[in-house]
C-alpha cells in the first residue's frame, strides 16, 4: 500500500514519518507550499510532488491532511482527474468534517474519515504521541480496511464508527484538549495572583494534573473526584470567590463549579443549594 497526503501538516507530516517505519510505503506530498512539500518528504524519503495528477498516480491511497476548510476545494480538484482515480482510497483526517465531504469521490474509489484522537502542536508531537493514540475510521469496507492497516501500522488503536453526531464528538475531542490547556493556564494565573514564584517552579501543577489522569485512568471519573465541593466544604469555596479577581477566571471557577455540582452531587441537599447560590451569584 502506497500512501500520499495532500497537505503537509504537523499530523500528516508525524504520520507520514512513522509510516516509513512500517510495511507501508509514502509516496510523498502535495501542498500549495512547495517548501512545505519538501520539508515534508525530507523527512519520509518520499516525493514532492507538484501536481495531482502525480500523487494519484503514486499512491494506492489519499489523505487529505489539510484545514478543514480546505477540504472541500481539495475533493473539488481531485474529481478533475476521473480518468485515473478509480479504485483509489481517499480520505481525510478531521475530527469534526462530516466524511459526506467526500460524496463526490464514491463514484469512482472508496472514501474514509481517519481521524487521530491526539494533540500534535508540533512534528515532533505527532510523531511520539500518535502511536499511543485511537484512530476512529469510518467509510465503506475497503477504505475502513486501509485505514484498520494504517492505524495499525504505527502501533495505534483503530476503533470503526458509524453515523455518530460528529460536532459533539469534536466538541468532547476540544474539551479533552484544548480547554484543558486553557484551564491549566487559568490556574497559573491565579498562582501569580497569590504571589507564588511560578517562574522558579512552573511545573507545580503537573504532578497533580498527572495524578488526576492516573486516577481517572485507574478509577473512572465518578471515583477521582476530590476537593471543597465534595467535601461540601463551603467557607474554602467562599474565600476562592472572594479572591479571585480576574472576572473571566471568576466566572470559568464558578461555571466549573456548577457542573461539578450537577455531575457528582445531588441537587436539594442544603450544603449543595449553598454552594450553588454561591457560584450563580
Amino acid at each position: 500500500m502506497k500512501v500520499g497526503f495532500v497537505g503537509a501538516g504537523k499530523v500528516g507530516t508525524g504520520l507520514g514519518i512513522l509510516l516509513t517505519n512500517s510495511s507501508i510505503k509514502v509516496s510523498g506530498y502535495l501542498s500549495r507550499n512547495l517548501s512545505s512539500s519538501l520539508k515534508s518528504s525530507s523527512l519520509t524519503n518520499s516525493a514532492a510532488f507538484l501536481k495531482y495528477e502525480d500523487i494519484i498516480n503514486a499512491s494506492d491511497v489519499i489523505i487529505i491532511s489539510t484545514k478543514d476548510d480546505c477540504i472541500k476545494s481539495i475533493v473539488e480538484e481531485i474529481l478533475k482527474y476521473k480518468s485515473i482515480i478509480k479504485n483509489k482510497i481517499f480520505a481525510h483526517l478531521s475530527g469534526s468534517i462530516s466524511i459526506d465531504v467526500l460524496k463526490p469521490l464514491e463514484e469512482y474509489g472508496h472514501t474514509m474519515v481517519l481521524h487521530p484522537v491526539q494533540t500534535c502542536p508540533s512534528i515532533e508531537a505527532a510523531v511520539s504521541l500518535l502511536p499511543e493514540s485511537y484512530f476512529t475510521i469510518e467509510g465503506d469496507d475497503i477504505a475502513v480496511d486501509a485505514g484498520i492497516n494504517i492505524a495499525k501500522a504505527i502501533g495505534a488503536k483503530p476503533i470503526v464508527i458509524n453515523s455518530i453526531n460528529k460536532p459533539l464528538y469534536h466538541a468532547a475531542c476540544v474539551m479533552a484538549s484544548n480547554y484543558l490547556v486553557t484551564l491549566i493556564k487559568s490556574a497559573n494565573e491565579l498562582l501569580k495572583a497569590s504571589n507564588f514564584p511560578i517562574e522558579k517552579y512552573p511545573d507545580l501543577l503537573l504532578p497533580l494534573i498527572r495524578g488526576t489522569l492516573k486516577n481517572i485512568s485507574e478509577r473512572g471519573c465518578e471515583a477521582s473526584l476530590s476537593g471543597p465541593i465534595t467535601r461540601c466544604d463551603i467557607e474554602t469555596v467562599k474565600k476562592h470567590v472572594e479572591n479571585i479577581k480576574d472576572d473571566e477566571i471568576l466566572k470559568l471557577y464558578k461555571v466549573m463549579g456548577n457542573v461539578t455540582i450537577k455531575f457528582f452531587k445531588n441537587s436539594g441537599d442544603e450544603k449543595i443549594a449553598e454552594l450553588e447560590e454561591i457560584f450563580d451569584e
